[in-house]
């Protein structure tokens, strides 16, 4: 009887785990900032990428700061889109620290976990 037990709670933890990796795969575990809207007259004020790779038992953390240095004080953003990049278990975490929607500048807070890394695309556009 113990055996007959122990094998159909094994068959239990398996088929659970076997679901959460399911839900890993899709769109909604990745942690993207998609805020703002692109109207007629925006355009892209800066595209760039953060990466971290992965190190052992190492938490990383990473500050990207954007602001508008060309000299005309009246840019404002209107959209800032943090899509994650690459492999789906990247396990970070991202935020914005300052500025963002209505501001010329904004600072966007990068954080991986324990032993984990992260690759980042950051839009930011505005008039």
């Amino acid at each position: 009887m113990n055996t007959l037990f122990c094998l159909l709670a094994l068959a239990v933890i398996a088929q659970s785990a076997v679901l959460v990796d399911k839900q890993d795969k899709s769109a909604a575990a990745r942690n993207n900032i998609n805020i703002g809207g692109i109207y007629p007259g925006d355009r892209l004020l800066s595209r760039s990428y953060v990466y971290k790779p992965a190190v052992a038992n190492t938490i990383q953390f990473e500050n990207f700061v954007y602001r508008e240095y060309r000299g005309d004080t009246r840019t404002r953003i209107s959209a800032i889109y943090v899509t994650q990049q690459g492999y789906y278990k990247q396990c970070s975490s991202t935020w914005i620290r300052s500025g963002g929607l209505g501001y010329p500048d904004v600072t966007i807070s990068f954080q991986s976990l324990r032993g984990y890394g992260y690759y980042y695309m950051i839009d930011i556009w505005g008039r």
